[in-house]
């Protein structure tokens, strides 16, 4: 069984949701510790965490030497950070990914769920040298409606990812759990393929099901991602889209 389990996460409220099933599993006995990147807060984190919280810069050497000796599982609760090979050679890492591998592997899975149509979910699995590829140890999908925007799919499937984490914890814990390979390499997507989205052509001839699927991928919350520039002014003009079905009666 594994005692010394290191948290890596770069999500508030999946860190918190993780702290209530380890409460709700009666899992307080082992060696639990939290942990962020560089590109997060820790003020934010400490004042909603119950743990100690420590910053874990996977670029530095030092730093995974120091896992490596202190810990004897690492699971990443959507880490902006890439695990090194010495790290995930070293060491048994987990991850929950919120996309459905091999179909959703990389960032923001639920955005080009939109964009490709394609099925979207969560999924846990064992971390490899590449990005969210290894052993899949358990998915499942969330249903997608035309009415969803990136908020309304990523809120789905962060629920998803709670269910998954309570289901397969102990068993994680336990190394009592069986693995599929992915069936295919899937499709990988980076910050960069987003960036490149959020850039609209006025001048792009589409149909409206496309626009209306991109802005729909692209609108999520507070967050002014696609963007036009104004010809005249040469400033960009955010655009974001709000949905919403007839109310039946």
């Amino acid at each position: 069984m594994y005692n010394n389990i290191l948290i890596i996460s770069d999500n508030l409220h999946l860190s918190m949701r993780f702290e209530f099933i380890i409460r709700e599993l009666s899992l307080e006995n082992n060696n639990w510790s939290f942990g962020i990147s560089p590109f997060s807060e820790l003020e934010l984190f400490s004042k909603n965490v119950n743990y100690n919280i420590d910053i874990y810069d996977l670029r530095k050497s030092d730093t995974i030497v120091e896992i490596i000796k202190k810990y004897d599982l690492v699971i990443s609760l959507h880490c902006k950070q890439l695990f090194p090979p010495i790290l995930v050679n070293g060491i048994k890492c987990i991850n929950v990914h919120p996309g459905y591998n091999p179909l959703n592997r990389g960032w923001y899975p639920q955005v080009f769920s939109i964009i490709h149509d394609s099925p979207i979910g969560a999924t846990n699995h064992e971390i490899d040298e590449q990005l969210d590829h290894g052993n899949i140890i358990a998915r499942e999908l969330v249903e997608k409606k035309q009415s969803d925007t990136s908020l309304t799919l990523y809120n789905k499937v962060l629920d998803l990812e709670e269910k998954l984490i309570k289901l397969n914890l102990k068993n994680i814990l336990n190394n009592n759990y069986t693995t599929i390979t992915p069936e295919v390499g899937g499709r990988l997507f980076l910050k960069r393929d987003f960036n490149a989205l959020c850039k609209l052509d006025l001048n792009e001839r589409t149909t409206v099901r496309d626009v209306l699927n991109r802005l729909r991928a692209l609108s999520h919350g507070k967050y002014n991602n696609a963007y036009f520039i104004d010809p005249e002014t040469n400033e960009k003009i955010y655009i974001s889209i709000k949905l919403e079905r007839e109310n039946n009666i």
